[in-house]
This record gives C-alpha cells, structure tokens and sequence, in this order.
C-alpha cells in the first residue's frame, strides 16, 4: 500500500510552514492517518520530536511501517485525539511546541468498504473510526427515535430534508432493521429529488460519522488541553472540511485571543482576561487550484493558525 493509496497529506507545505519548528521542539499530530504531516515535520526538522495519535488501527499500522526510519523521534499511539491529555500523562509530556490536527476522514478509510463512511460502496452500517468501539452507525440508525434522528441530520449535516429523512428511516426500519449503507442510501434517496441525491447523502452520511464518533466535542477537548500545554509561540495548525469544524476552531481561535470573558446574559458582567493565544490566519489558507487538480478531495479544507503567548 502506498502512501497516495491511503492519504494524500493536504496543504503539506503550509501545514509545516504554520508549526514554526524548531531544533528540540515537540509536536503532535492527532491525526495521523497515512503518515505524511508526521514525516514532512520529521524531515524538515531533524532534531524534533513527533508524538503522533489516530483511533484508526489501519492507520497505526500503515504509518508505523513508514516511519520506522526516523527511530525514537516519533511516538505513535492508538487513540482518539480527544485522550491526548491522557497520553501525555502516561508519556511524562508536561509541555508541546505544536499540534497539527487533519480533520475528517482519509481517502483510505473513505475507500475502505468495511468502514461504511461512503454512500458510493456498500458495506455494514459502521462508521466507527475506532474498531474497539462497540457504539456504531447501526445503533443510529436504528436505535434513535424519529426526533434525535431528525436533529442530528439538521445539526451535524445541515440538512433541511432531515425530518422527511427521518420519517422515512423510522418507518423502514419497522419492518426489519437497516444494517447496511446500500440499504440507507435507498431509503434517503427515495425521498429526495435525484438532482439533489449526491449533496443529501453526503450530508447524511456526515452527520451519522459525527454522532458515531462524537467528533465536534473531541475536537473541542484537545484544543482546550493542547492549548493548555502549549510553550509560548507554539502552534496550534487545524484543517477542517466543513463548516461546523471549522466555526469550532475559529471561534476557539477568537475566545482564546480575546482579553474579555463575556458574559452573553449580564453584558456589564463581563470581566477583563489575558489572551491565551494570537490569531496568525485572520482569514483560512485554502489549498491552490493545483493541489485540487491533484487531490480533489482537499476542495474543501481550511486551514487556520494560532500562537500561544
């Protein structure tokens, strides 16, 4: 398996530009996945340190097999990067100099039909990016009632279909349970316009990933806790894919850089803070249109950037 087979590392450069590395330095990557950010940083830097942390197995293997080069310099871990604080702990890692998180899904775990993250392969309703889970895509769909379905699809998917959707599931499923992304993808495309068929099954298919793997409160989690143990002038360098990641980064971004703690019910309540940290994008760098040619699923990705003070 090669490296563009499982992942095309996205914005490479700019992602390595961002971090700032120095001689000495520690940095995370919470989003492994095929290895390429973790080498990039390797390379460039030959005398830092990567901690490097994915839920994915397939990931750990693959990236561990391709980083064996850089020996003791690079420390891989299966795990989810909301347990990032937990990893350290158990590292004695007390501080960071940066932390790149890859958000979304790769191109490998899309491509990989036991996964079931594409609505064009069909495959068991999974989504799990963690095989140690035992909570799955399965148990949304046919667990939840009509109503928590029908709000997760408007919520994490932006999904204006998302109570016709829901409906639909719901009464499905009454006759037998839907235990596959073939099956799922019938029953919403049943309710849809076709012209409109590829734009709601991805959004569908992104809200279930998100409430499979609790994705927007992990990502909430390490920001807060790398931030925390940032060393001054760190980097904090997201990539998001959609607009709910990314609003969660840049209002981080802007809360952690603010010298207010407002208070949004008792404005003249609101008390005076040091900024923990300074906005370096006042607006997301976006991959060119020769790296869309090249990878077109990196369309989408924003990429902000923070200091700490």
């Amino acid at each position: 398996m090669n490296d563009t087979f499982y992942h095309l590392p996205v914005l490479l450069n700019e992602c390595i530009a961002a971090l700032n590395l120095k001689a000495g330095g520690l940095y995370v990557d919470g989003t492994l996945g095929g290895g390429g950010h973790t080498e990039a940083i390797l390379k460039h830097e030959p005398h830092c340190r990567v901690l490097a942390l994915d839920a994915d197995l397939d990931a750990i293997r693959f990236a561990t097999e391709r980083l064996k080069p850089f020996g003791d310099r690079v420390t891989i871990r299966q795990s989810n990067f909301r347990q990032f604080r937990q990893v350290a702990d158990e590292l004695k890692i007390t501080a960071i100099d940066g932390l790149l998180l890859d958000l979304g899904v790769s191109s490998f775990q899309l491509d990989a039909s036991a996964k079931g993250f594409s609505y064009r392969l069909d495959a068991p309703l999974n989504m799990q990016m963690n095989d140690h889970e035992s909570f799955s895509a399965y148990d949304v769909i046919n667990g939840y009632d009509e109503k928590k379905l029908a709000d997760i699809f408007f919520q994490y998917g932006e999904e204006k279909n998302s109570r016709r959707i829901a409906r639909k599931i719901t009464e499905m499923r009454r006759t037998k349970p839907i235990s596959t992304t073939g099956e799922l993808v019938s029953i919403i495309s049943a309710t849809i316009p076709e012209r409109f068929a590829k734009k709601t099954l991805s959004r569908i298919f992104q809200a279930i990933r998100i409430e499979v793997n609790n994705e927007l409160e992990n990502l909430k989690t390490i920001l807060t806790d790398a931030t925390a143990m940032m060393n001054s002038k760190g980097r904090l360098a997201v990539m998001a894919y959609h607009s709910l990641e990314d609003r969660i980064v840049k209002d981080f971004f802007k809360t952690e850089a603010s010298n207010v703690i407002m208070d949004e019910n008792y404005p003249e309540l609101s008390k005076e803070k040091t900024p923990a940290l300074k906005i370096i994008t006042k607006k997301p760098m976006v991959p060119s249109e020769k790296e869309m040619n090249v990878n077109p699923r990196a369309r989408s990705a924003k990429l902000r950037i923070a200091e700490k003070l």
